[in-house]
This record gives C-alpha cells, sequence and structure tokens, in this order.
C-alpha cells in the first residue's frame, strides 16, 4: 500500500499544527507563532505543508517582504523561502524537494519569477536539494535570527 502524502497551504487557523515541527521550548514557540500569526494577517506569508496521518510532517514558509536582508523579497516578483523543516523519519524520500516544488509551482502560478532561500554554508544536504532546484546563484550573506542564529548565504532561483 502506498503512503498518501498531501502538500498543501495553511491558513492561520492550522498553524498550531506545526508545533511538533519547532522543538519544545514553549517560550519561543509562543513568539514564533505571535510573529508568525502578525504577518499572516498582514498576508506577509504563506505556509506549505506535507500532511501525513493528520499531522504536519514538513513545512517552509514563503515571505513576501524584506526581513534582514533588502533583496531577499520583492512584492509580487521575488519570494524568501525561510523555515523549512522536514521531521527526521521522513528525510531522504523526496518529500522535501516535492514539497519545495509544491510552493514554487502555487508561486509561479500567481506571477512570482525570482525566490530565494537561506543556506548555512556547511549544510551539504539542504545546498545539492537546493541547487537540484535552480537556487544557484549567490547574491548575498546574512544572520539568523533568535530562532536560527546562524550565518548564512543567500541564493537565488530566476525562472
Amino acid at each position: 500500500m502506498k503512503t498518501k502524502y498531501t502538500f498543501k497551504k495553511i491558513n492561520p487557523g492550522e498553524f498550531d499544527k506545526l508545533k511538533p515541527l519547532f522543538g519544545d521550548n514553549e517560550e519561543k514557540w509562543l513568539k514564533y507563532r505571535a510573529g508568525r500569526l502578525e504577518q499572516f494577517e498582514k498576508s506577509d506569508i504563506d505556509v506549505y505543508v506535507i500532511e501525513h496521518n493528520g499531522a504536519f510532517i514538513g513545512e517552509v514558509s514563503a515571505i513576501y517582504s524584506c526581513h534582514s536582508l533588502p533583496d531577499e523579497a520583492i512584492p509580487n516578483v521575488r519570494a524568501y523561502f525561510e523555515a523549512f523543516r522536514l521531521e527526521k523519519e521522513y528525510r531522504c524520500k523526496g518529500l522535501g524537494q516535492k514539497l519545495m516544488n509544491y510552493a514554487l509551482d502555487d508561486l509561479n502560478g500567481r506571477g512570482y519569477t525570482e525566490f530565494t532561500i537561506g543556506v548555512e554554508d556547511d549544510n551539504d544536504i539542504a545546498k545539492h536539494i537546493y541547487f537540484k532546484l535552480g537556487f544557484t546563484e549567490e547574491i548575498n550573506r546574512g544572520h539568523g535570527n533568535e530562532f536560527d542564529p546562524c550565518e548564512y548565504t543567500l541564493y537565488i532561483k530566476r525562472n
């Protein structure tokens, strides 16, 4: 029997189902949740997920305005991907790539032609996926936030 996965864009009412992907720090989760819900209210974000047996096992967020780097996003042209997470037991099955393709297809259909993503230089697995998807041009360097305090390279994909 084939395992069924659903790829979809969620609404704010479904956001709390992401909590297991975030970790066990309740204070950070609540702060993260408040910020994300505020972005939903401003139509500044879409969150794409993989659902399996009623649980969200993977996510990626598309952000439509710049937060830390001026070239992350351009309204209605360039979206910035962040918060790409996948439960460990589901990794190395092509699901992360399928989720990114689902989000890219949706955004392409809405007129977006450029996409950026930040990745840590030592994250070879993520870089391999992103390069396969066309995120190959380095355009900037950035620093993470309290939820992901890292140094990263910003890559762009242009259609």
